[in-house]
């Protein structure tokens, strides 16, 4: 699946942070999502964080 804004190919977290984030179909990739939320990429990157930590099965570790 690609952002539907800038066309690069979305991570599993990306599209967590679109199901917990964005509640139009269209799917945006980080940079974008942020964007369109008006808030630094960096608070989305913290959320990520933050999901994990508490067990979320929406995100996962990426290498």
């Amino acid at each position: 699946m690609s952002c539907a804004r800038c066309g690069r190919g979305l991570t599993f977290n990306e599209l967590g942070l679109n199901a917990k984030y964005n509640p139009q179909d269209k799917k945006l990739c980080i940079g974008c999502l942020a964007e369109w939320l008006d808030v630094p990429r960096v608070r989305l990157e913290e959320k990520i964080k933050e999901f994990l930590r508490i067990g979320c099965a929406m995100f996962a570790e990426e290498h």
